[in-house]
């Protein structure tokens, strides 16, 4: 990694917990571990390294002259941008590179994959490219896509490209027509991926509409559904499992309205779709959790859980899935 990389990231973490003035930066720079040069750090490198992570990251490194001219940032970035912080992680990640790959008391999860396509889809997004694949559906059948790539996410250790699906067998996408199909594939069931290096524009309505905030507007995971109505939902959390969700909030919608004074439980309300993500959600915290509100989303958790109990007793499927 880069020595400078690891100075922007050792020098943000840094400050994200104390402000310091420049000899304080400087002593704790000769002691860091991301300095594996050993190299000193003078006043105008420092300088320089502040306008560089203002362009790269859009992190300001301020001075306060009323407190002793102690540096600081300006506000948290990772509250602010997640792209930020993804690009800080991965660069504590790197600047750790040697010392995780012969560490054995790091336990690590599997990488996505596929993530090396990830360069020409954000290309193709950039360049308003189509794209041509092969795409593997979960049942096992092959098909031919093209797709008009808007946006990428991550969700769950899968990277997934959201777009609107073409038709049209043309090889240059020269008459390939739009269809109001939005799609979302996971990369690890595409292949033979190719870009179509000719400008398609995604419609003005289109265009307004595939953005990762008016998309994902009131969803939960990552499939949009719009077949699903938007629900104003009522859960009870029990204790400990209150404190797990107030922590890591089931959705942005989430608020607390009531607490059992004893401690047993509190309630919250959500309002998204109830969709496959979100029901799998909730049984994954298994007693933890129960839907008070609306009574069909109470019902429905029933019936999954009925018909989980019947699958363990008799080894059969029981939700009308081959």
């Amino acid at each position: 990694m880069d020595k400078r990389m690891r100075f922007y990231s050792w020098l943000i973490s840094l400050l994200r917990q104390k402000h310091l003035t420049l000899a304080e930066i400087i002593d704790e720079w000769r002691d860091a571990t991301a300095n594996t040069e050993n190299e000193e750090l003078d006043q105008r490198t420092f300088h320089r390294y502040r306008e560089n992570i203002l362009s790269l990251l859009g992190v300001s490194v301020l001075c306060n002259r009323h407190n002793g001219y102690r540096y600081y940032l300006k506000r948290d970035p990772v509250e602010n941008n997640k792209v930020t912080e993804w690009m800080l992680s991965s660069m504590r990640l790197a600047s750790l590179g040697d010392k995780l790959k012969n560490h054995n008391k790091v336990m690590l999860d599997t990488p996505p994959y596929n993530s090396e396509y990830l360069d020409d889809v954000l290309e193709a997004i950039d360049k308003q490219y189509l794209l041509k694949f092969k795409y593997v559906t979960a049942f096992g059948k092959e098909s031919d896509f093209v797709l008009k790539p808007a946006f990428v996410r991550y969700f769950k250790q899968r990277w997934y490209v959201v777009g609107v699906k073409m038709k049209g067998q043309g090889e240059d996408g020269a008459k390939a027509d739009e269809e109001n199909e939005v799609r979302c594939l996971p990369f690890d069931r595409i292949s033979f991926l190719d870009m179509i290096c000719k400008r398609h524009p995604l419609s003005k309505k289109m265009k307004e509409f595939l953005t990762p905030e008016n998309y994902y507007e009131d969803c939960f995971g990552i499939y949009h559904m719009e077949d699903v109505p938007v629900e104003d939902i009522r859960i009870r959390a029990f204790y400990p499992e209150y404190n797990y969700i107030e922590e890591v909030p089931l959705h942005e919608s989430q608020r607390k309205v009531k607490e059992y004074k004893d401690g047993l439980y509190r309630e919250y309300t959500l309002r998204l779709r109830p969709n496959r993500d979100f029901l799998q959600e909730l049984l994954w915290h298994g007693r933890g959790i129960i839907v008070l509100k609306p009574e069909s989303l109470r019902l429905q958790m029933i019936d999954i859980l009925k018909k989980m109990t019947e699958s363990y007793e008799d080894g059969e499927c029981k939700n009308g899935e081959e």
